[in-house]
């Protein structure tokens, strides 16, 4: 499966600050969860993505994992590799858990330099 991603913006037909509705028409039928203990709303899992949701139920980041192939600019960046990943985000920083660029607001899961996964979010939402 494709995705075009667009930083900040959202992904395919899918934009960030689109309410729960307007995501599940997009992408079909989900299962409703709370991915972790301390979250104040429910996540959409889709299988190949988690759709997270503000307190107003408006969406504003998705995680997307390996079964899909992610495209920013027509250029895959997930799955890849690290360097390919910094040749399409020039900033990036790179921690035990992977690569962040705060400025695009996505992060790529890495654990021991395997890309498990890759979130983008709506402007700022690694700074919150």
């Amino acid at each position: 499966m494709r995705i075009d991603l667009t930083p900040n913006i959202g992904f395919n037909n899918v934009l960030f600050g689109m309410n729960r509705e307007e995501v599940r028409k997009e992408l079909g039928d989900a299962v409703e969860f709370y991915k972790f203990d301390d979250d104040m709303n429910t996540t959409d899992d889709f299988g190949y993505c988690h759709v997270f949701y503000d307190e107003d139920n408006k969406c504003e980041a998705v995680e997307i994992f390996d079964e899909a192939e992610v495209y920013i600019d027509n250029m895959l960046i997930f799955p890849t590799d690290f360097d390919v990943a910094k040749g399409i985000i020039e900033d990036f920083e790179q921690d035990d858990d992977g690569l962040i660029s705060y400025s695009k607001s996505i992060g790529i899961y890495a654990p021991d330099g395997v890309m498990e996964s890759i979130l983008s979010g709506k402007k700022g939402y690694y700074d919150e």
